[in-house]
């Protein structure tokens, strides 16, 4: 599934992309001023969210019923439609059951809101608010499904980075402004938002683990050639 930043989402079937080719093939034909922004892989079982940098929203099947295969080459259909000109898609993601949708503004508010509060309708719609914007919070930076037990990574254009559990976020409802989550100065704001899963997370301090005692007996086999050259 692949979506542009003009709202256009595309389903074409993953064998469509069995090949071997090291120019890679088109995926999809894209119209002028137009990128793509997200790619999901789905299944028929599967919902999507959309969300608009202007903080609204879409959720809708993923099924062949509602969202037909196309050729590799095809352009789309709508999957969201924006309520002014300057709005465009920020991210496309899978809903999962029991998570929640993170939100996080461009001047570091941020909320999580139960994916439960999202309907799946029709796509081609101007969706419900994901969040609730006013000027001086600025734009979304970042919208991601998460479970309560993931991290999420903000950074700020200053460089500045900061991690936290989704479950230490506040909970609050869809059409909310959020709290503070991330001080920034006037002349900085949040400019990406990442999440690690728990999962992730787990496997990547076992490697830490696993390369530091890796260390400790490479040091350790070192000491011991020293004291026996020592000794010879």
């Amino acid at each position: 599934m692949l979506a542009t930043r003009n709202g256009v989402i595309k389903k074409s079937r993953l064998a469509d992309y069995d090949s071997s080719r090291s120019t890679g093939l088109v995926a999809i034909t894209l119209r002028d001023e137009d990128d793509v922004v997200s790619a999901q892989l789905v299944n028929d079982e599967d919902d999507l969210l959309l969300v608009s940098k202007m903080g609204y929203s879409v959720r809708c099947h993923a099924d062949d019923a509602t969202l037909r295969p196309m050729g590799r080459t095809a352009g789309g259909v709508i999957g969201i439609r924006f309520k002014t000109d300057d709005d465009y898609l920020l991210k496309m993601e899978v809903a999962t059951p029991d998570s929640f949708v993170v939100t996080v503004t461009e001047g570091g508010w941020a909320k999580r809101t139960s994916i439960e509060e999202w309907n799946a309708k029709g796509r081609g719609t101007q969706g419900v608010r994901a969040m609730r914007l006013v000027e001086k919070r600025g734009g979304l930076a970042g919208a991601l499904i998460c479970a309560a037990d993931d991290e999420i990574f903000a950074i700020a254009s200053n460089g500045v980075v900061i991690r936290t559990r989704v479950d230490e976020i506040r909970a609050a409802g869809r059409d909310t402004m959020g709290v503070s989550f991330m001080k920034v100065g006037d002349d900085d704001q949040v400019v990406a938002v990442a999440r690690s899963s728990a999962a992730s997370m787990a496997a990547l301090e076992s490697v830490e683990v696993t390369e530091e005692a890796t260390t400790v007996e490479s040091e350790d086999v070192n000491e011991e050639v020293a004291n026996d050259r020592e000794e010879a």
